[in-house]
């Protein structure tokens, strides 16, 4: 066998390889992507470890308001939630289920769409109705860590 045909087996080898793995890689960021939306749904009662899987520079839009200081937009929410506490004599609990989770992966980059639903239940009264929302994430990975980028969410039936 001459050597230009060594290497064109060797090319050929190579990329059928390449080809075999990338399947796997993308359901293994598809996994990595979708832990991270259900531990940022699961810490909805713990917001300062919910804020570790979203970056600096997030975006976040709910409603009509559209916030980029991810810094000031946690101390609003852990303010909120102390002035509720206060208000009610006691802290609430709200559960978080994904549903419907729709995943691409680009790269390093990953946008999800999915339905959120909450139940809330507020300290010493009833449980609020069931509120639900369409819901779209960024994620970005960087040193092979996935973080929120760009979150919107927007209620349905609204």
């Amino acid at each position: 066998m001459s050597r230009k045909n060594v290497i064109t087996l060797i090319k050929s080898a190579l990329i059928v390889s390449l080809l075999a793995i990338a399947p796997f890689t993308q359901a293994d960021d598809v996994e990595d992507v979708m832990e991270v939306i259900h531990s940022w749904a699961e810490l909805e009662n713990d917001l300062e470890d919910q804020a570790k899987l979203i970056r600096e520079d997030r975006v976040q839009i709910t409603g009509s308001v559209r916030q980029s200081d991810q810094a000031k937009n946690l101390e609003v929410q852990i303010s909120s939630y102390a002035a509720r506490v206060s208000t009610q004599g006691g802290a609430s609990k709200q559960i978080v289920r994904i549903e419907s989770p729709l995943v691409r992966i680009y790269g390093d980059t990953a946008v999800v769409s999915f339905i959120r639903l909450v139940n809330a239940f507020p300290f010493n009264q009833l449980p609020r109705p069931q509120s639900s929302a369409w819901a779209t994430m960024v994620l970005v990975k960087e040193s092979n860590e996935w973080k929120i980028a760009h979150h919107h969410m927007s209620p349905i039936g609204s």
